[in-house]
């Protein structure tokens, strides 16, 4: 199931990965569901789907472990500002600016403290697990 499970998590994360940076450099494109500032609702949840997933692909470190959570926050923090930087490129009729990085940054945190809640409720159950594997 482990081997599976990877691969799976993998893949879906490489989905939803490609989506993102599709979505956030298609020119002038525009989201509006009648709610003010819709945008930075869909920065934050697309940025919340998108650390859990990475976190959860076990690239960085096992899937599971507290390393993991801790360094797969600050890459995907990196790669927020990144996505959101690369979106001034000229001709995309993109705008970059702070509220969609904050934005980006609250969804991060969200996606990690998933895994964080997971992680605590996940040690509370099993003292033995406490330590990372």
């Amino acid at each position: 199931m482990g081997r599976g499970l990877d691969l799976l998590c993998r893949l879906a994360f490489i989905v939803i990965a490609i989506t993102l940076a599709t979505l956030t450099h298609w020119p002038n494109l525009v989201v509006d569901a009648g709610i003010p500032r819709t945008d930075l609702w869909a920065h934050a949840i697309a940025y919340s789907t998108w650390t859990f997933a990475f976190i959860a692909t076990g690239w960085v470190a096992p899937r599971g472990s507290w390393k993991s959570v801790g360094l797969g926050m600050p890459i995907a923090l990196l790669y927020a500002g990144i996505d959101e930087y690369s979106q001034g490129i000229p001709g995309l009729g993109r705008y970059v600016t702070l509220e969609d990085f904050g934005a980006n940054a609250i969804g991060v945190g969200i996606g990690a403290s998933v895994w964080v809640v997971w992680l605590i409720i996940r040690d509370l159950r099993s003292p033995s697990m406490t330590q990372d594997h």
